[in-house]
């Protein structure tokens, strides 16, 4: 028979098909037909009122506006006017995604298709619409000691003097989730009473005839109902029981809800893409008389900010800084603290002496030019951002990640942990711009002996220094040590440090710069390593430079020629054979890997940056998704200036300027995942009358001059932002780090533990995202209109 000839009645009988009454809609919609002809219709409208998870994918046959669309946790790639066409199916069908709305859209897809291109239907599209984002909260980990299973169930809900009908959605031995009609008016914190009438009907258990207690700790509200999130309060071991073998023996028959597993493979799987690739530098600090520097979290892309500080006896004097007035003085006000650190150091005698100093400590004291005037002319002169967040220690919190991870922590080391008050970021936010900047403050016959408040006296190193866990990248381990150098090419030589070593290649910081290009062979001398060996002579080794700084002080080398016969390559071969247990490791091997877990979530839960990521699709990169943590970041207002509510983040006004895009395309193109990450200033300007948005990569601005005008006319005209762009290439995701969970989701779910899987594996790079704009502010000394 020919059902196309009933394609109305099939129609109309699938939208209804969720309905209580829906066999009398059969019998009146068909009652002209025999009962061969109407059950035809019948199976032909419950195939298609069938539940389905088949995906709506065309990327490959559509041109970009095709877009990412999520519906009931499954990911579909399709252009505008399709999920305006899926939203309205959905509305028809109540919510359910079924093999029909399937049908649907994959023949209207067809025909558009086969139509001439300006016959097709175009949607009218706001242009931020294709920049939103989805976030990513840190820190936002779920730990479940039970199963919970999706059972529909009717029950009885009691609150006040009301009894009210309603169903199970979800069930475990802890809470349930319960559908309801929306005209309950009960409040989140409320006490309801819950008894189990379909249960005590099939099972005829007397246990059920009684209510149970059970706190409303939250609501999700639909189109035509909510969702109550219910917590068990009261204390039933025989319904513990109950609740747990009915689990058990349904496994097989119902799913067992892995949504919060999926969301903990998701967070976690993010963090670790982007926590081993930031460039701030975690600072953990204790308050028992007064505020001490205690633990720092080190990763491959941040040791530079640590080794920065450390002198020639290889202690930090990082830790210096929170014995000094000025730091003292900021952490009294208990309250978030950003703020800008300069520092320099020189040598004398062979000992390095540093100096640093805040930015609102240099306002005040009336020595900023003085103080920018010597540091200036320093080539190891540097500025710093510094976020300080005071944070309060959550055993319920922080604890989670170690012991999901069964990383058990003495009581001693549970009680330094417990007495850390404030979490922060320490970023090295340098580059050519602020040097020359900085140098119209050059004064001549100034005072240098006002500086020595600024001195830091030497700090006894007591921070407890530990790694991130991550995929390790490099070849060979890399150690961290200074010690004098001569480095020399065809024309000069100069004095200078040396940062770290592996036996096949250094990094050397110089007193002033040197003329050097990539890949151009240089000469070192190493002084006072000489005096360690007298079988070897440390002078006019070759090597290649492989990376410099825009200033031509920092070198970045690698052995020339045949490391078999490279004297350098030899001699640091047997140092490091030699000190094993006296050289460190870039990176370190945390102690306590549990230490090390809560650290990592103290910071996750107090994220002072933006991180987004970079997804391969197809041959494209696509940002679409935005870390985010309770705690608010400076930049997140401005990624909300165009958000909806369905998508509060939105990129438009990073990516409005399609040529922004370009730039991080072939940026990431030609990164390796070993790197150091590429980085930019972006100017951002948002225009308070129309919300027109405009930006400018701080290079492409001429000179000071024009910098300085853009900034005062974005000032005028509403807001602006200074953004210093991380960008770094991820290798692959770790999937040891997020086995535990990834296994749950694919015994259950298999085919979402694969979508999972595909996502991660997509991911190309990661931006970290460093708002600048009070250094660029305070350095060019404008200020925000009010």
């Amino acid at each position: 028979m020919e059902l196309s000839n009933y394609a109305e009645v099939i129609k109309k009988l699938t939208t209804l098909y969720y309905e209580p009454d829906f066999n009398r809609w059969l019998e009146q919609l068909t009652e002209a037909e025999t009962k061969s002809t109407r059950f035809l219709i019948k199976m032909e409208v419950k195939r298609l009122a069938a539940p389905t998870r088949r995906i709506l994918d065309f990327r490959q046959r559509a041109n970009s506006d095709v877009k990412a669309y999520e519906c009931d946790g499954i990911l579909h790639y399709i252009n505008p006017p399709e999920i305006k066409l899926l939203e309205t199916l959905l509305g028809q069908y109540q919510g359910h995604y079924t093999l029909g709305i399937y049908e649907h859209i994959l023949a209207y897809h067809q025909s558009e298709r086969r139509k001439p291109a300006a016959e097709r239907v175009v949607a009218v599209m706001d242009p931020a619409a294709q920049f939103t984002v989805e976030p990513v909260q840190y820190a936002s980990y779920f730990t479940r000691n039970e199963e919970r299973m999706h059972y529909s169930s009717g029950i009885k809900l009691r609150f006040g003097d009301r009894l009210v009908d309603a169903m199970t959605s979800d069930i475990s031995t802890s809470g349930i989730k319960v559908k309801i009609d929306k005209d309950h008016n009960i409040a989140v914190g409320s006490l309801v009473s819950v008894n189990f009438v379909s249960l005590r009907q099939e099972y005829a258990n007397h246990l059920l005839r009684d209510f149970f207690t059970y706190k409303l700790m939250g609501i999700d509200e639909e189109a035509k109902c909510d969702y109550l999130r219910l917590m068990r309060i009261d204390d039933n071991n025989e319904l513990d029981i109950f609740i747990s073998k009915l689990i058990t023996q349904n496994k097989s028959k119902y799913k067992v809800n892995v949504r919060y597993q999926e969301e903990n493979v998701v967070v976690k799987g993010y963090e670790q893409f982007f926590l081993p690739r930031m460039s701030g530098l975690p600072l953990y600090v204790t308050d028992d008389d007064k505020p001490v520097l205690s633990y720092l979290l080190l990763n491959e892309n941040n040791r530079g900010v640590y080794d920065y500080w450390v002198n020639e006896e290889s202690k930090s004097q990082l830790e210096a800084c929170w014995q000094t007035p000025w730091m003292q003085a900021l952490l009294q006000a208990q309250q978030r603290i950003e703020t800008t650190i300069y520092s320099f150091y020189y040598s004398q005698n062979g000992r390095l002496c540093f100096y640093a100093a805040d930015a609102l400590s240099l306002a005040t004291s009336g020595l900023k030019a003085l103080f920018l005037s010597f540091a200036c002319q320093r080539p190891n002169f540097r500025v710093f951002k510094l976020s300080l967040t005071p944070s309060v220690f959550d055993e319920n919190k922080h604890l989670l990640d170690a012991e999901s991870q069964q990383q058990p922590l003495g009581t001693r080391t549970l009680a330094a942990l417990q007495n850390i008050r404030w979490v922060g970021l320490l970023q090295d936010i340098t580059n050519e711009n602020i040097l020359s900047d900085y140098k119209a403050y050059t004064q001549q016959g100034s005072d240098f002996n006002q500086l020595h408040q600024y001195r830091l006296p030497v700090a006894n190193q007591s921070a407890v220094l530990s790694q991130f866990k991550f995929v390790q990248l490099r070849k060979e381990a890399r150690f961290s040590y200074k010690t004098a150098i001569i480095a020399s090419n065809a024309e000069r030589s100069m004095k200078g440090w040396s940062n770290d070593f592996s036996t096949e290649g250094l990094q050397i910081e110089l007193e002033e710069p040197l003329d050097v290009l990539i890949g151009q062979r240089i000469y070192l001398e190493l002084p006072m390593l000489q005096k360690l060996s007298n079988k070897v002579v440390l002078v006019d080794l070759p090597y290649s430079v492989v990376g410099c700084n825009k200033a031509n002080t920092v070198l970045h080398l690698q052995i020339a020629g045949d490391k078999d016969n490279h004297i350098g390559c030899q001699f640091f071969n047997l140092l490091i054979s030699s000190n094993k247990d006296k050289l460190k490791s870039m990176p370190e091997r945390s102690q306590s890997p549990g230490v090390t877990a809560v650290l990592r979530n103290m910071y996750c839960h107090n994220l002072a940056t933006v991180p987004l990521y970079i997804h391969k699709v197809n041959n494209s990169y696509q940002v679409d998704r935005i870390g985010i943590s309770r705690n608010k970041n400076s930049l997140l207002p401005l990624f909300e200036l165009f958000g909806q509510p369905e998508a509060p983040y939105n990129l438009y006004p990073l990516f409005a300027d399609s040529c922004i895009k370009a730039v991080f395309d072939e940026a990431l193109a030609g990164l390796e995942s070993t790197y150091r990450p590429w980085q930019q200033v972006l100017y951002i300007t948002v225009a308070a009358s129309d919300g027109k948005v405009n930006t400018r990569f701080e290079n492409d601005l001429s000179d000071d001059h024009e910098r300085r005008q853009f900034v005062s006319h974005s000032l005028q005209k509403g807001a602006f932002f200074a953004i210093q762009l991380m960008l770094s290439r991820t290798g692959r995701p770790d999937m040891e780090y997020i086995e535990k969970e990834l296994n749950y989701v694919s015994h259950y779910a298999v085919h979402r533990a694969k979508k999972l899987e595909d996502e991660l594996w997509s991911v190309r790079g990661v931006v970290d995202l460093i708002d600048v704009s009070a250094e660029l502010l305070y350095r060019l000394g404008l200020r925000r209109m009010r």
